[in-house]
């Protein structure tokens, strides 16, 4: 017990630096520092090649950006998570190769079991890494849409879009009852196509990476994807923007105007948000401001931020039981009809 507790409290103490090993360790995190420095190297191109958004890219060093209370908040979550992530919630996180092992046992169980000529390994590898990208975006798209139509996980999304100010930490501003939601259908995502390809072909195929991420994630990102969460407004053009989210889509998706809520809720494709219909392609920048109205305030108070949003959530679910039993009271108290 006094070695666990022990270990659990060096955990603690070394977890606030475990943001800063993601900054240059982790290309799967997007803050990745190879991330800051192509995005800041476009900020510099935006400066001096496009005057419309050339006061964006200056507003990128802006004070309020970076040190606002909005933004502090944003360094507060951040650290908090990976105290939270690496002690007392590390039971919740789902590992993807659990699920990998469980669906190839099925799958062989089921009959299906093969191997990889050795002449179709290399394209049978890219296959992989382009099926669990496409997968994996589809799943973060798909989990990102309920959190905007369910209102129970409305409550905890918010806390990401009550952001007053984006900068490159905001993409980590999430409730961690989200994170735990998010991170599970990850896990089940990758999991599962792991699963079905070692089935199929073995075990012996390997994903296309850089920097110990998915080739194609890691592209995505090196083209201004840490812009996403930045003032910085960077347009692919309408042609682009019908199949990959620019970081203006995205600071749509923030934007505090009614016209802008529920828009460009994919990750990397837009093909997602074209198909649910949610996909809206900016003509210019049209975002003045993000938030989520008049409530945005509320959450400059860390409390609110990781508790209102169980109250609120529980008072819903609460709500719907009662008139889930009302419902049926009032049914099997009506007469039958002669």
């Amino acid at each position: 017990m006094f070695e666990w507790v022990q270990h659990q409290l060096t955990l603690l103490i070394a977890s606030p630096l475990y943001p800063v090993w993601k900054l240059f360790n982790d290309g799967g995190t997007r803050y990745f520092w190879v991330y800051i420095v192509t995005g800041l190297v476009l900020t510099g191109l935006i400066y001096w090649r496009d005057k419309t958004a050339a006061p964006t890219a200056r507003m990128l060093f802006d004070r309020q950006t970076w040190l606002s209370q909005s933004s502090k908040n944003d360094y507060f979550v951040v650290i908090i998570s990976a105290m939270l992530r690496l002690t007392i919630l590390s039971w919740a996180f789902l590992n993807h190769k659990v699920i990998a092992t469980s669906v190839t046992s099925f799958l062989v169980w089921l009959g299906v079991e093969g191997h990889v000529n050795d002449g179709y390994a290399v394209a049978l590898g890219l296959m992989l890494t382009v099926t669990l990208f496409i997968v994996d975006d589809f799943i973060r798209f798909f989990g990102h849409w309920l959190m905007h139509r369910i209102p129970e996980l409305w409550e905890f999304h918010k806390v990401h879009h009550s952001a007053e100010h984006l900068n490159f930490a905001t993409a980590e501003r999430i409730h961690p009852a989200e994170t735990i939601i998010t991170t599970f259908l990850g896990a089940l995502s990758i999991g599962t196509v792991n699963g079905v390809f070692i089935a199929l072909f073995g075990d012996t195929l390997t994903v296309e990476t850089v920097f110990g991420a998915n080739i194609f994630l890691v592209a995505f990102n090196v083209f201004g994807g840490v812009l996403r969460h930045s003032p910085v407004w960077l347009s692919f053009g309408p042609t682009l923007e019908r199949y990959f989210i620019s970081p203006a889509m995205h600071q749509i998706h923030h934007s505090e105007k009614v016209e802008h809520f529920d828009k460009n809720m994919g990750g990397a494709l837009a093909v997602w948000d074209r198909l649910f219909g949610t996909h809206y392609i900016p003509k210019g920048r049209e975002v003045e401001s993000f938030g989520i109205g008049e409530e945005t305030r509320d959450f400059r108070s860390l409390g609110v931020i990781y508790l209102r949003p169980f109250a609120r959530s529980h008072d819903m679910i609460k709500g719907r039981i009662a008139r889930l039993i009302g419902e049926r009271g009032k049914g099997s108290t009506q007469s039958p009809v002669a």
